[in-house]
């Protein structure tokens, strides 16, 4: 196995998700291959780091319970009170008073916002996972030799390069005449998925443009952060996610994000 198709299967085979002749042969490979193995002590070590700063995910049973309270005080709400189960030992049921039906309606409601709170926290973590994924295949591509798999300025050449490596189609712009010079794409990585790689350079700096398919049609606007001395940038647009990274000003990068 060569060590680009070894770099390229390098994370789902410490996932676990490669099939068992390739799970052998990329063991082979690293065992072998110094450079390969230290790669892959790297990625072992960000995939620490990500899964020690998890959280507990919520039980699989909150949702259903929400449901059921609400679905509860919405039908005392209509009939003016509350059925509540009648004492141990009688049958049947029995009419709350106003202020048990009052409780009950703030406890669904409570259950519902610490539901809420969860699931806006979730989202947060789920951020904080791919600005440390981007920003770890960044750094990656900047230990590797060969941080391009497709050299070419070219638009017509970089695009259909990637038909068959990755199942959308990226947008590829040429920006020379605005300062942005392409270098060429590859393929990477991210979120569980191949994700096309659009490298661009400005004076000395490069600038790593991840991209795959947005989750929701509609676009989002910029969103600037800052990690380990980088500068990253994310938004949607026609359809797809991009994520760039470079050790340029934010400035700059607004730019580039502005002219794709």
């Amino acid at each position: 196995m060569h060590c680009e198709r070894a770099r390229e299967l390098l994370s789902p085979y410490l996932d676990g998700e490669l099939s068992p002749d390739e799970q052998r042969s990329m063991a082979a490979h690293i065992e072998e291959c110094d450079r390969c193995a230290r790669l892959a002590t790297e990625f072992r070590r960000i995939g620490r780091t990500i899964a020690e700063a998890a959280r507990e995910p919520a039980p699989h049973t909150l949702a259903p319970r929400v449901r059921a309270a609400l679905v509860q005080a919405t039908a005392a709400e209509g009939e003016g009170a509350l059925l509540l189960p009648a004492r141990p030992g009688a049958v049947g049921w029995v009419r709350a008073r106003p202020q048990m039906h009052q409780a009950a309606v703030l406890a669904a409601a409570c259950v519902l916002t610490a539901l809420a709170t969860w699931w806006v926290v979730s989202a947060s973590d789920q951020q904080r996972r791919l600005e440390q994924e981007v920003v770890s295949a960044h750094i990656r591509s900047l230990l590797q030799e060969r941080q391009i798999e497709v050299a070419s300025s070219d638009m017509h050449t970089v695009k259909p390069w990637f038909a068959g490596r990755v199942d959308f189609s990226p947008e590829v712009k040429d920006l020379t005449s605005e300062g942005f010079v392409l270098l060429g794409g590859r393929v990477d990585y991210i979120d569980g998925r191949r994700v096309g790689v659009l490298v661009y350079k400005r004076r000395q700096h490069t600038i790593n443009v991840f991209v795959w398919p947005s989750a929701r049609s509609e676009s989002t606007p910029p969103r600037s952060m800052a990690q380990k001395g980088y500068n990253l940038m994310t938004w949607s647009h026609n359809g797809l996610t991009r994520w760039a990274i470079t050790d340029l000003n934010a400035g700059e990068l607004r730019q580039l994000q502005e002219l794709m």
